[in-house]
This record gives structure tokens, C-alpha cells and sequence, in this order.
């Protein structure tokens, strides 16, 4: 009979003692999916709605978010041609970091053109729509990344129903310095893109990308304001990063062909209420 400590016990407790854990770790694993699933989905309404304006940090309550967000309209659009399409099956399960990372389900983006570094981009996006109540576009929330110093960065950007006026920008997901380059999600420096006594605006009267940033301080008396923007102060990677990521995706390879339907009135509002929130 083999002692109660010899190596083959010893090996005996060691698997046993792996084996419930892995199962105790699998179950729960199992059992929280769906609470982290809910979690994750309240998080993202969350920055969609903020970027809208319609939630106040410290006053809007998570429990409420479910309710707010149902003002958001979602819709899948064809990026290469800006129109709306129902070729995703399941747009209410698009996840835009699981498809970005499917090569079927993206293209390849020249590298002449790959303003944003990120190489691939998808074919079909999901966007969200803040309607005025005759039905009309109030807010066109567009879904934006791009390589900043140490990460690719996840945002929101919000324009107005002219398709070229910013009316908010949230970041919800990067790795870059703090206090340098994450300063990309400082409020005060967020507020300044939607500042309606200085309005920003992305494109110029020909209908092309106009955006720079200005190293200081950019006020409203200066020579072209509205497409200027404030640097950030020694993050010089992260704020090129930022500024090729939005001439990316306001280009004709991400959301010009999109935009310029907005901007010429041929986005069809009318279709809006049969989309699914």
C-alpha cells in the first residue's frame, strides 16, 4: 500500500485539486457570461448616449440607461457605399471588435490609404441615429479607431444632421500614457470639439476633409477656428494618431460616401423607423 505521502499521491491531490478548480473557474465563467455580456451592452449605451448628450455622468443612473438608450435608432450601413443594408443577419449581435478582427467580414485597406494604421476595415458598420421628433436626423454617432502611441484607440463621433458639424466625441477604449496621450479622454479637452459657441466643423465648402491641430490654444477669433483643434501637449504621436484616424473615416475608405448623402440629402430618413434599435 503507497504512503499517504508519496509521489504518487502527491501527483494524485495535485490533479484532483486542478480538476475542481477548473471546474469551479469554468462554471462560473458559465454562470457570469451573461451577467458580463449585460454589463458590457450597458457600458457601450452608455458612451453612445453621452456622446448624444443625453446622459450626465453623476446624475443619469445605470438602471435609467436601458430606458434613454431607446431614443438611439441603430442602423447597418454598406460602408463602400453609404447605404443602408440588410445584409447582416443579426445586426442586434454586431459586435464591431469581433468583426474587425473576421477577414471575411472586412476589406483590406491600401497602404497608401491606411490613414488610421489599422489595415483591414469591415464591410458593413452599425451607426446611431438621434431622431428630432418629426422623424428627421438630430445626431449621426459614428463609430471611429485608429493607432495612437501604444494602442488602437475606440471611439464615438457625433455630427450634426449636416453631416459635417461636431456635436460631441468620446473615446471608450485605449492604452495610451497617462496623463500624455489619455488625455484623449479629458473632458475639458472633449468638451472643446462640441462647443456650440465655437462650432467644429470636419469638412470645408468643396466637400473635403479639413481638419489640423493647432499646438496651443485654438480660440474662436482664429483664422479658420472651426477646423482647428488643440494638440495634445506632449503627446505628439497620439494626437497624429487621432488626427489621421478621423481623415481616415470621414474619407471615401470609411464614411465619406455616407456623409456625402447626408450632406446632399439622399440618406434615407424615411427608412429610420423600420430599423431595429
Amino acid at each position: 500500500m503507497p504512503q499517504r505521502d508519496s509521489l504518487q499521491n502527491t501527483f494524485l491531490v495535485a490533479f484532483v485539486l486542478c480538476l475542481v478548480c477548473s471546474l469551479v473557474v469554468s462554471s462560473a465563467a458559465v454562470v457570469l457570461r451573461p451577467i458580463k455580456e449585460k454589463n458590457e451592452r450597458i457600458a457601450f449605451q452608455r458612451e453612445v448616449l453621452s456622446v448624444a448628450g443625453l446622459y450626465e455622468k453623476g446624475k443619469t443612473k445605470d438602471s435609467e440607461i436601458p430606458e434613454l438608450y431607446k431614443q438611439i435608432k441603430t442602423v447597418m450601413i454598406d460602408l463602400s457605399t453609404g447605404e443602408v443594408t440588410d445584409a447582416v443577419k443579426d445586426p442586434e449581435n454586431f459586435k464591431l471588435s469581433d468583426v474587425a478582427k473576421n477577414e471575411d467580414l472586412t476589406v483590406e485597406i491600401p497602404a497608401d490609404k491606411d490613414l488610421a494604421g489599422i489595415k483591414r476595415r469591415e464591410k458593413y458598420t452599425k451607426i446611431y441615429i438621434v431622431s428630432k421628433p418629426d422623424g428627421s436626423i438630430d445626431q449621426l454617432i459614428l463609430p471611429v479607431r485608429g493607432k495612437g502611441l501604444w494602442s488602437t484607440i475606440w471611439g464615438l463621433l457625433s455630427l450634426d444632421s449636416d453631416g459635417k458639424t461636431v456635436r460631441g466625441l468620446t473615446f471608450y477604449e485605449d492604452g495610451e500614457t497617462p496623463g500624455l496621450g489619455g488625455e484623449i479622454n479629458n473632458p475639458k479637452w472633449k468638451a472643446k470639439w462640441s462647443n456650440p459657441e465655437c462650432p467644429k466643423v470636419l469638412f470645408n465648402d468643396e466637400g473635403q476633409v479639413d481638419i489640423s491641430f493647432y499646438k496651443g490654444v485654438v480660440t474662436c477669433d482664429m483664422p479658420d477656428s472651426e477646423h482647428k483643434f488643440d494638440a495634445l501637449a506632449g503627446a505628439t504621436i497620439t494626437t497624429r494618431g487621432v488626427e489621421n484616424m478621423f481623415k481616415f473615416w470621414l474619407g471615401d475608405e470609411g464614411y465619406g460616401p455616407l456623409l456625402k448623402k447626408i450632406r446632399e440629402g439622399q440618406f434615407p430618413v424615411t427608412k429610420l423607423s423600420s430599423v431595429s434599435q
